[in-house]
């Protein structure tokens, strides 16, 4: 069995400036790149991603839980009473004591990481690779 070798491509200045040095040989060559979308990124994200898709020779995937902003703001209530967010936004608050604490953030792993690890399961069998995606 061949690893296959996997840009996440978060269309920042690391990941973007990773992806053409693979394609002109600078690093090793990824077999493809996946890059979540959230679906509320800047409109200069979907420009450049379109871009960097026409420089590449190897595929980026697209993968999406759905849109961040409809479904992670979303107050729901629990069978006991209590609300919550299911995919809490990164939220700073500051306690009583004046320290600035930040809450349980759920939304890198419902919106980057799961999808990312659903595309890894649906490659071919042959090209799975041998990691772990940290949380």
């Amino acid at each position: 069995m061949n690893p296959i070798r996997v840009l996440s491509l978060g269309a920042g200045v690391q990941s973007s400036t990773l992806a053409p040095m693979a394609a002109h040989g600078e690093i090793d060559m990824p077999d493809c790149a996946i890059f979540a979308d959230t679906q509320s990124e800047p409109d200069s994200v979907y420009k450049w991603l379109h871009w960097l898709e026409q420089q590449l020779p190897y595929p980026i995937h697209r993968v999406t839980t759905g849109n961040i902003s409809e479904i992670a703001l979303v107050v729901r209530t629990s069978k006991n009473g209590n609300n919550y967010q299911q995919s809490a936004p990164p939220a700073w608050i500051t306690e009583g004591d004046g320290r600035i604490n930040l809450l349980r953030r759920q939304c890198t792993v419902d919106f980057k990481i799961d999808p990312i690890r659903r595309k890894l399961r649906e490659l071919p069998e042959h090209h799975q690779p041998k990691l772990k995606i940290k949380a």
